[in-house]
């Protein structure tokens, strides 16, 4: 069994062919997946879908780095009341994004204010790190003492490896671990240990080969798993029971 641990199922791709998502994921051995907010909209349409899957899907609350121009305080107080009534296992996608344009002290702010969040409530949080791996190393190491850390689609490369271990890092490991230009990632791989990995679909982006180009789905976490088995010198099955144990301890399910 497998876990996506990151997906968009309330994704305009992805929201019309639920049932039929799931089924196929089914298919392909991904049990279980954690669908992904990123603002007050898409937090309330993961927790809904959430609900109609009891056991099967479970949801995250989040404030996406490269929205936060949009966020007022009515944003921001209707994302922590989600997280506060509709029970997310974490808080995520959080986190820094010095790709886009979004304005950089307002994400270090609403950074800084959801850890605070998952903080109150006990929860890991997500992490979302863009071209920003030294100020989100810096904030995580200041702000985030004693919180559970899923490095989402980990991207930083094998030198950050060891410094974000030291936080007690998760690493999510999605679809670019595949690609032929992916050394970078298959590196990284090879120095995070086992009980450190998970893995993730980042869908309906980022689609693993051999489908890339095509819309990604659950179901496609497996071809990132058969990458990173290869990589770390494990069975397939291997790979999915230590991720999948892992899983489940870093979101409670």
């Amino acid at each position: 069994m497998l876990i996506d641990t990151h997906c968009h199922l309330d994704d305009v791709r992805l929201i019309g062919d639920e049932e039929q998502v799931l089924q196929k994921a089914k298919e392909f051995g991904v049990e279980l997946m954690v669908t992904i907010g990123t603002d007050e909209q898409t937090s309330a349409a993961a927790a809904k879908i959430a609900a109609r899957h009891p056991g099967k899907v479970f949801h995250t609350v989040g404030a996406h780095p490269s929205d936060v121009d949009r966020f007022g305080e009515k944003e921001l107080a209707e994302i922590e009341r989600l997280a506060r009534e509709t029970k997310p296992k974490a808080i995520g996608e959080i986190g820094l994004d010095h790709h886009h344009d979004s304005d950089r002290a307002k994400q270090v702010l609403v950074f800084e204010r959801m850890i605070d969040l998952a903080r109150e409530l006990s929860l890991p949080i997500v992490i979302h790190d863009r071209d920003a791996h030294e100020d989100i190393y810096r904030i995580l190491s200041q702000k985030a003492k004693g919180l559970k850390i899923l490095m989402h689609c980990y991207s930083a490369g094998p030198s950050f490896v060891g410094r974000f271990m030291e936080l007690g890092c998760l690493f999510s490991i999605a679809g670019p671990v595949t690609f032929k230009n992916g050394q970078e990632h298959r590196d990284a791989v090879a120095r995070i240990p086992l009980d450190r990995l998970v893995v993730e679909t980042d869908s309906p982006y980022l689609t693993p080969m051999p489908h890339r180009g095509q819309r990604n789905e659950p179901a496609y976490v497996k071809f990132t798993a058969e990458k990173v088995a290869e990589v770390k010198g494990v069975s397939l099955e291997e790979l999915a029971r230590v991720t999948t144990q892992n899983a489940k301890v870093f979101f409670a399910i």
